[in-house]
């Protein structure tokens, strides 16, 4: 099965943007007066709050301006032949973006070992320097108080790794050093291999927080996580924004709790504007709109909507006010349902039981410790068969280790882990929870694909197949059916674990 719901940076900035113009104005509470500033999107306050860096697409690329916060002419600081987007101010009032020009398809870059793709630029005192080249695409950097170090999102070292500004690809987030440059150093690999990916970091007021966009199946679920900057190496990332709605692109509010995003949840007559507490968790909506950021004295918002930027005021009483219910899938404590043991070849288990028909809002998990020698053949570990598809829950191993079910129409809905060759014996935990699913390997945090809540309903099961296809050799060693959250796999962290 092909993943390919990934980034793509230019498609998102249009959709977006489409959406914007669509919704116009309207809000779901009463918005502060509002004053135009440019056409342009993704606006951003220079450390003094006199000037606004912004992208505007004209035609069909982008490129960088600077205009004073409360309008007038624009300084053009890169409108090359390429794209040119995402800028960010360092604290000396100079500008990191991403730009490029990339015309080389991907036969010619491959014949000619081509580097062109889109990397970062630091322009500076008039002048511009090239950061980071290579054929990938380097974006949305974001850099630190001290202006040391830069945090970006990147395709480079990536399966499906990507150099054009319209191709999708999955992501990670790197540094680099802004002073002396170098290469980059990677942060964080793309949680989801090519199935998902990163997007817009954000270094918190005090240097001790990064908070991105984090994409679980492309164009599906976006959420806001979170990490102590000095832990990201542990992959101790918490989930900042509740489940229950879409968010992207954070930026801090210089007092260092409130982050504002673009944000949407079912009812919104669109893409708004969204501030949240991340100690308290509290939220509020303040106007439609997307890609905000606070000016450096906290006491404006600047946003885009329709092609358009605007700012406006921000007070005590646009401060978060709302609590969204968060409800975790992993609340439900483990309960075995049904086991087998030592099956060395192919092996049905009939049985009729009750207990095994699982509505969609049900936590369910399948667990397998199998040994294996590594090879690519197919082997179904553990097949659950229903009246309702036969392949209603599996678990197999050929060229990725893979967990499928259905959708209520019976098409195939599943997760995947790249393939672990190392033979010998490892367990595979896969569950299937009201909106996704989850796979874990050896009780490794588990990669997710979201399902969009429509997964099938299971009533009466048929039979458990447990080791088709095994080889000589090889043998599950122990299959295991169950509800809850099972206690092998990690539960998700927590916002509150930010402040530990």
């Amino acid at each position: 099965m092909q993943y390919d719901m990934r980034l793509d940076v230019k498609a998102t900035a249009l959709a977006l943007a489409a959406v914007a113009a669509v919704c116009g104005g309207a809000n779901a509470s009463v918005q502060s007066p509002e004053r135009a500033v440019t056409r342009g999107s993704c606006p951003v306050f220079s450390p003094d709050g006199g000037r606004i860096a912004f992208q505007r697409l004209e035609g069909s690329v982008f490129k960088i301006g600077v205009v004073a916060s409360r309008g007038g002419d624009v300084e053009w600081i890169e409108e090359g032949p390429g794209n040119a987007a995402y800028p960010e101010w360092t604290p000396a009032g100079g500008l990191v973006y991403m730009a490029g020009h990339d015309t080389e398809t991907a036969y010619e870059a491959w014949r000619g070992n081509s580097k062109n793709g889109y990397g970062l630029w630091l322009w500076e005192g008039g002048k511009k320097r090239r950061l980071t080249s290579g054929r990938c695409r380097d974006y949305t950097p974001s850099v630190s108080p001290d202006g040391r170090k830069a945090y970006f999102v990147t395709t480079r070292g990536v399966a499906s790794e990507s150099a054009s500004f319209s191709k999708a690809a999955s992501s990670r987030i790197a540094e680099i050093d802004l002073p002396a440059g170098g290469e980059p150093r990677i942060l964080m690999d793309s949680p989801n291999g090519n199935n998902s990916g990163f997007v817009q970091p954000a270094v918190s007021p005090d240097g001790s927080l990064l908070v991105w966009g984090h994409l679980e199946d492309f164009f599906d679920k976006w959420r806001i996580f979170g990490a102590r900057i000095d832990r990201l190496d542990r992959r101790e990332w918490c989930p900042v924004t509740p489940r229950g709605l879409a968010a992207i692109a954070p930026r801090w509010h210089p007092g260092g709790d409130i982050i504002c995003f673009s944000g949407f949840r079912k009812g919104d007559p669109g893409w708004g504007v969204w501030v949240e507490s991340v100690k308290s968790g509290k939220v509020r909506r303040l106007a439609t709109g997307e890609n905000p950021c606070f000016s450096p004295d906290g006491r404006s918002i600047a946003y885009d909507r329709g092609g358009t930027i605007y700012v406006r005021a921000f007070g005590a009483d646009d401060m978060p006010d709302e609590t969204i219910p968060d409800v975790r899938c992993d609340a439900e404590p483990e309960k075995v349902l049904w086991s087998a043991e030592n099956v060395a070849r192919e092996t049905n288990f009939n049985t009729n039981g009750t207990e095994f028909a699982f509505g969609t809002d049900r936590t369910i998990f399948t667990r397998v410790r199998a040994r294996l020698d590594g090879s690519k053949d197919l082997r179904q570990l553990l097949i659950c068969d229903y009246e309702e598809h036969e392949l209603a829950l599996q678990t197999f191993v050929s060229y990725a280790l893979c967990f499928s079910t259905r959708d209520s129409a019976g098409r195939y809905l599943a997760i995947r882990q790249d393939r672990n060759d190392r033979p010998g014996e490892h367990t595979f935990t896969a569950i299937r929870t009201a909106d996704a699913l989850y796979l874990s390997v050896d009780g490794a945090p588990p990669t997710v694909s979201t399902t969009r809540g429509n997964v099938i309903s299971l009533g009466k099961i048929r039979r458990f197949v447990v080791g088709r296809g095994l080889k000589a050799g090889e043998a599950v060693l122990k299959a295991e059916v169950g509800t809850g959250w099972p206690s092998d796999v990690p539960k998700s962290r927590k916002r509150e674990d930010l402040f530990k």
